[in-house]
């Protein structure tokens, strides 16, 4: 894989200081720039490295100019910009994402689980040992308390998001299972998934 990585170095304020004259033509007007260095991947910044440098012209003349404690005073003066930080910034808004798109996820798991309607298709989880299969239960009828489901034909030894195109729900074996059951069933993690308004592209309505 090719990546793009190094180093670089980019303005980070610019100032203009009335405070102390050109050594040239002495006039009061100072153009002060604030570099810091950043590593970068695909020169997105990761983060900052060594310390602040300044650099100091006047405005008049265009002579370049040196002053420490002139500079380091812009060098305190100056924050580094956040921006900087893109990369881990980024990789953290994306964590975070992720964690809050789960907590929706399995939220509406939990409701659709106490709330069952025809159609809905669960997708269930089976560890036994050191291996793990998946397969699909399609509900079919809800009476009162006991959800009757459809098993889908094949079982898949890797984790799977709709059925396989010759793979479909098996009509003459009903399966009962009671409101209370499908919620253990929840939070032992067998039902991995509930799915419900699905396209026909899921495969879940093949039905024989």
């Amino acid at each position: 894989m090719f990546l793009l990585y190094g180093i670089r170095t980019a303005r980070i304020k610019k100032h203009t200081d009335h405070q102390r004259p050109c050594k040239n033509c002495g006039v009061f007007d100072l153009n002060v720039n604030v570099y810091r260095g950043y590593y970068h991947l695909f020169f997105i910044p990761v983060f900052p490295f060594g310390d602040k440098s300044v650099k100091m012209r006047c405005n008049n003349c265009g002579e370049p100019m040196r002053f420490e404690p002139l500079q380091k005073h812009y060098e305190g003066l100056t924050k580094t910009p956040i921006y900087l930080y893109a990369v881990p910034l980024l990789v953290a808004a994306l964590i975070i994402f992720l964690i809050i798109s789960n907590f929706r996820t399995q939220k509406e798991k939990a409701a659709f689980v106490a709330h069952p309607e025809v159609d809905d298709v669960y997708r269930i989880r089976k560890d036994d040992n050191s291996s793990t299969t998946y397969f699909f239960l399609r509900l079919v009828r809800i009476n009162d308390d006991t959800v009757i489901a459809y098993h889908n034909n094949l079982e898949y030894h890797g984790f799977v998001t709709k059925l396989n195109n010759d793979d479909f729900f098996v009509k003459d074996e009903e399966l009962f299972f009671t409101k209370s059951e499908l919620k253990q069933m929840l939070d032992n993690g067998e039902i991995n998934a509930v799915e419900r308004n699905y396209e026909n592209a899921k495969g879940f309505n093949r039905i024989r």
